[in-house]
């Protein structure tokens, strides 16, 4: 008995001293059908056979960067950033657990704000704020 609980002791140790090595690895999830680039690419850690999708990214056929974000149990979690084909922030938003939430920004190319918007639960809630070019408020909506 004294010798299966050694035999086990050991085990143990070396199978919690072995290092898990981590592997980020992206997978290009769908291309444009013109150019052949890629438009989704999702990223992945990887230990030993288990894979995560841990953040993704879309792009505009020019290559440039459209959409980031994390994703965390299968969902978009945390700050997602979106751009305009020519590199300039579009919006800021935020997601929990895969639905809008929270307060988020879009904006014009020239970086000046044109809509504040509020969500919750995924759906539009609160004031929504919508400005023109010279910072002026040109409308309000509210939404319960």
């Amino acid at each position: 008995m004294k010798k299966i609980f050694v035999i086990l002791g050991l085990a143990l140790l070396l199978a919690s001293c072995q290092s898990r090595d981590v592997r980020h690895v992206e997978r290009v999830a769908v291309r444009y059908a013109e150019s052949g680039k890629p438009w989704v690419i999702y990223y992945y850690e990887v230990v030993g056979k288990d894979s995560t999708c841990v953040e993704e990214k879309w792009f505009h056929e020019n290559g440039i960067l459209s959409l980031e974000g994390k994703i965390v149990d299968g969902k978009r979690e945390g700050v997602f950033k979106g751009y305009y084909p020519t590199g300039e922030l579009m919006s800021v938003g935020k997601f929990v657990k895969g639905q809008r939430e929270g307060q988020g920004k879009i904006y014009f190319r020239s970086g000046k704000v044109n809509v504040e918007n509020m969500y919750r639960n995924g759906e539009p809630y609160g004031v929504w704020k919508y400005y023109d070019e010279a910072g002026n408020i040109t409308d309000v909506k509210e939404y319960k």
